[in-house]
C-alpha cells in the first residue's frame, strides 16, 4: 500500500520564493505542495480549510508577523506543525518561534536538502534546529525548568507509554499531550523524546 504524501502549505509573500519551493517539493516522492497562502490572513484560513501536515512559514509577512500567524494556527489547532523559514535569525527570533509552537527553524538560505529534511523530520513529529540554532538558545539561556504538567509527561515518556496512553492517564486530549512534548523538546534542546529523557535526568529534574 502507498504511502500518504506529506500535506505542504507554503506562506510566503514573495512569489519566485514559493515558486522555488514548489518546484523543490514536488520533486519528492513522499510530499506535495497543496496549498500557497502569501499574507497571514491567508495562512490562517487555508489551515483550517486544509489541515496541511506541514506549515512552511515564512517570518516575515506583509500583514501579520509569521512568529503570531504561527501562535494563532496553533491555538486554533494545537496538533499543527509548523516550520518557520526566515531572515531573522537572531537567538531571540528562533526562541519566539519556538515559544509560540512552532517545531522547526530553519533560515532562509537553507540549502534544499536541508529543507526537505526539515519537512520530514517535523512530518514525523520531531523538532529541527540547526546545530547553530541551538547553540544559540543555550547561549540565550532559555532552557528553563520544566512546568509540573510537562514532567508529568515526560516521566510517561520515560515509561514507554504512548501519547493515547500518557493522555488517557493525565485527563487530557491527545492534541494536548503533543503541544506539551513540542515545548519539552525545544526547552531541553532535544532533537527528539528519547534524548529529552536523557537530558532531563541528566539535569536531575527526575529520576527513575
Amino acid at each position: 500500500m502507498k504511502s500518504p504524501r506529506i500535506r505542504v502549505l507554503l506562506v510566503d509573500d514573495h512569489f519566485m520564493v514559493r515558486l522555488g519551493l514548489v518546484s523543490a517539493i514536488s520533486r519528492e516522492r513522499d510530499m506535495e505542495v497543496v496549498g500557497e497562502a502569501s499574507t497571514g490572513a491567508q495562512a490562517l484560513k487555508m489551515d483550517q480549510a486544509m489541515t496541511p501536515d506541514v506549515i512552511l512559514m515564512d517570518g516575515r509577512l506583509p500583514d501579520i508577523h509569521g512568529v503570531e500567524v504561527t501562535r494563532r494556527i496553533i491555538a486554533a489547532r494545537p496538533d499543527a506543525r509548523v516550520l518557520i523559514v526566515s531572515i531573522d535569525e537572531t537567538a531571540e527570533d528562533v526562541h519566539r518561534g519556538m515559544e509560540a509552537g512552532a517545531m522547526g527553524y530553519l533560515p532562509k538560505a537553507s540549502e534544499r536538502g536541508e529543507i526537505l529534511r526539515a519537512i520530514r523530520t517535523v512530518a514525523a513529529g520531531g523538532q529541527f534546529l540547526s546545530a547553530e540554532f541551538r547553540r544559540k538558545l543555550a547561549e540565550r539561556n532559555v532552557l528553563v525548568s520544566l512546568s509540573n504538567r510537562e514532567l508529568d509527561v515526560l516521566k510517561l515518556v520515560s515509561q514507554g507509554k504512548t501519547n493515547k496512553a500518557i493522555a488517557a492517564e493525565l485527563g487530557m486530549g491527545d492534541a494536548t499531550v503533543k503541544t506539551h512534548l513540542s515545548h519539552i523538546l525545544w526547552k531541553l534542546g532535544a532533537p527528539d523524546r528519547t534524548r529529552a529523557v536523557t537530558i532531563a535526568m541528566e539535569r536531575g529534574l527526575f529520576r527513575l
